[in-house]
């Protein structure tokens, strides 16, 4: 292309920037076919053959290296290769072409396969590339289309796809770009699908380099003295034809093996009698034909029975020689060889208090002192994973004859990672309690057990948490009262190891109550069902379903499962409002006003870019993301509220449709008036104690509200009973 003089005018209509692209994608201007025409080529005016993307006087103000930098257009091409050296006449070569908006230049790399004996890499480095047989004339936008072939310095390349960026980008142009075109029909070499070569070994070893055909055996020596059955595994490396042979030992066997069985060479099928004297010529060697499950080798006047094999001999097998059919083959019992532990089960002494019982334990077993080994399986999949913390927050109370502690306030936290739990005191002002750590984190032992011991005694174990259950940690007795949206959302997806969050459970229970007693289920529904709300026949407030409950089950029931029960049972939840959720929105509202953030539309789009699967959620931790790049102005302590308090899936991911209408604060208004927002905000405490103050209301939430009294009834499922009693 001609390189405009800077000190030129730009025409009218005519754009610096050699590409095609619009400032604002979601506009799409309407060009006549004539418009069209001026726009890419104006001879008259000696511009040349220059595109350029807008129509007359909409050039955009930013230069082209601002407004498209980063912004690069992808396509898949191939070409092919001729080879003379080699039976096959030609190789597919694809690559992938790299166009750059921002200075229209053009970069050709070819990705790298392992293996393949060709040079790969950048084959054109970042350059503008000539159209052919010009010489003022490069390649653009309008050049480079799938379906399209495309002539870089002599090499023909068929452009078959693109990817999704630069589909949407020629798509908002007005350029339509075809579907994918599928790769040519050309037989790939794929090494582990195909027979090895013997007429050309150095190919063989380039094509099945590190290929091995594993199979299991044994040789049954038990005819000769002291014999036994040895088991041993069978190696088959395919680039070379040799096998290796390894013997496994069981563990204490009392055998003293050595590294290999049959050091790696080629098997002969049949060893003659003289190698070095006689003239015949060199016996064959096995080959992959030879070996399947049941089949005897001659292992130098051994017989070596396979067994079975390992999923990628199966697969080679299956597609080179179309055999389906592995059975493995049970392995003759040397009852000879059967090891017996006669050791005695060592008897550790008894704990002395210092360190650990894990610490002490591995001291006793050893001279040298070792470290504890943890369970470092259950910490891996129970460490903190994202938004996913593994940790169950309980809100507690300390119960004593002491009036003064009857006010104080404690936050249990138990670490599922290795069962360890943590006490916190949240001090309040003019308390004459400061706070903090109460209990640092360890474990807790279960109340009335013997210490000093030589095996380490039962200590508190997740089974234990749950709402209304009282704990004896270290002479202090604490009554759990509340527990957190993480928690209990955890022991509910979990509930087969929670029974206290297992709605299964709960409701056989109240079922099997109720059919224990006469008349139980019909005088049960008569003497509630006037407790409905009147504005809604469905509904029946939380405080008298928890009062009926309790009447026909007592105390059998924990304050976990009525928990249970309310989140499961929730009924209208428009009618009531969160307190919790009103105040953290309140606290946002605040900071976003005092910060003059106010652009949710832009906050949309990137929530759905960011949504590539257009599944309407986002993990918090990428949510987390997208909020900092969008600048609001929230610690990080008051996001955390808000993303916890947020509507979730079954995987915690968060529906950030909510997010909007969280921060919709034109339409919904926050609760509290702007005197009432400037006092929480003026005399607020915290965040982090405005989040741990709001466990107090968990119980006044859990209390409000009310309870869908007919999807009860009918998960109860007892109707059956009312019509045989009446009838």
């Amino acid at each position: 292309m001609a390189i405009r003089n800077p000190r030129l005018p730009l025409l009218p209509g005519y754009s610096s920037n050699p590409l095609i692209g619009r400032k604002n994608f979601g506009l799409r201007p309407v060009f006549t076919s004539v418009d069209k025409v001026n726009m890419l080529v104006d001879k008259s005016e000696g511009v040349g053959r220059e595109p350029a993307l807008y129509a007359r006087r909409q050039a955009p103000d930013l230069p082209a290296w601002i407004l498209y930098d980063k912004h690069i257009l992808r396509f898949q091409a191939f070409y092919q290769q001729s080879l003379h050296e080699l039976r096959e006449p030609r190789v597919l070569r694809k690559v992938d072409i790299l166009f750059y908006l921002e200075d229209g230049t053009i970069k050709v790399n070819e990705p790298r396969v392992n293996n393949s004996g060709l040079l790969q890499g950048t084959l054109i480095s970042r350059q503008r590339v000539r159209l052919p047989y010009s010489t003022d004339l490069y390649y653009d936008v309008l050049d480079l289309n799938v379906g399209r072939e495309v002539s870089f310095y002599g090499k023909n390349l068929k452009i078959v796809n693109c990817d999704n960026f630069t589909r949407v980008f020629l798509n908002r142009l007005g350029i339509n770009v075809p579907d994918p075109i599928p790769w040519p029909d050309v037989v790939e070499r794929t090494p582990h699908l195909q027979k090895p070569s013997k007429r050309w070994p150095f190919k063989q070893f380039l094509d099945f380099d590190g290929r091995v055909l594993r199979f299991f055996g044994y040789w049954d020596d038990r005819g000769s003295q002291f014999g036994t059955v040895h088991r041993l595994e069978i190696h088959y490396y395919l680039a070379d034809d040799t096998v290796e042979i390894k013997e496994l030992l069981p563990p204490n066997s009392g055998v003293e093996g050595g590294p290999m069985f049959m050091k790696r060479m080629k098997l002969p099928k049949k060893l003659p009698a003289r190698i070095e004297m006689s003239s015949e010529p060199a016996p064959t060697s096995y080959s992959p034909e030879d070996l399947s499950i049941g089949a005897v080798l001659d292992v130098f006047n051994r017989k070596v029975v396979l067994t079975d094999c390992d999923p990628f001999t199966r697969e080679y097998y299956r597609v080179t020689y179309g055999i389906d059919s592995f059975n493995p083959l049970p392995t003759p019992e040397d009852g000879n060889t059967e090891c017996i532990s006669t050791a005695a089960t060592r008897q550790l002494p008894p704990w002395n208090g210092y360190g650990s019982y894990a610490d002490s334990a591995e001291n006793c077993r050893t001279v040298e002192p070792k470290a504890p080994h943890r369970d470092f399986i259950k910490f891996l999949h129970k460490d903190r994973i994202g938004f996913d913390s593994h940790i169950l927050r309980f809100a507690a109370r300390l119960i004593n004859d002491n009036p003064i502690d009857a006010s104080r306030y404690f936050i249990v936290k138990y670490y599922l990672c290795d069962d360890t739990i943590a006490v916190f005191e949240l001090g309040e002002r003019n308390s004459g309690f400061t706070g903090g750590n109460f209990f640092r984190r360890d474990k807790m032992y279960l109340p009335d057990v013997e210490f000093f011991v030589p095996e380490e005694p039962p200590s508190y174990t997740d089974r234990d948490m749950w709402v209304g259950n009282e704990l004896l940690i270290n002479r202090h007795r604490f009554r759990l009262v509340a527990a957190d949206e993480y928690a209990l959302r955890y022991m509910e997806l979990n509930s087969a190891q929670y029974p206290m969050a297992n709605i299964v459970l709960i409701m056989d229970k109240i079922r099997r109550t109720l059919v224990s007693k006469e008349n139980g289920y019909k005088d049960f529904v008569a003497k509630y069902m006037d407790l409905v709300a009147p504005h809604n026949k469905q509904l029946m407030s939380v405080r008298c379903f928890k009062q009926a409950l309790r009447e026909i089950i007592c105390e059998k029931m924990t304050e976990h499962e009525f928990i249970t029960l309310i989140r499961y049972f929730r009924g209208d939840p428009g009618a009531e409002r969160n307190p919790r959720r009103e105040m953290i929105r309140s606290l946002v509202f605040s900071e976003l006003t005092r910060g003059l953030w106010d652009d949710r539309e832009r906050l949309r789009e990137g929530l759905a870019h960011a949504d590539e699967v257009g599944a309407g959620v986002l993990s918090p931790h990428r949510l987390r993301q997208l909020l900092r790049a969008h600048r609001l102005t929230l610690s990080t302590d008051l996001m955390d509220c808000m993303l916890q308090v947020l509507q979730k899936d079954k995987d915690c991911n968060i529906v950030y449709e909510d997010l909007m209408s969280f921060l919709d604060f034109k339409t919904q208004p926050a609760s509290h008036t702007d005197e009432d927002i400037a006092n929480l905000v003026r005399h607020a405490p915290p965040v982090k104690d405005t989040e741990c103050k709001l466990w107090a209301d968990m119980d006044t939430y859990i209390k409000g509200g009310y309870v869908n009294w007919n999807a009860f009834l009918c998960q109860l499922n007892l109707e059956h009973l009312v019509k045989d009693q009446t009838s």
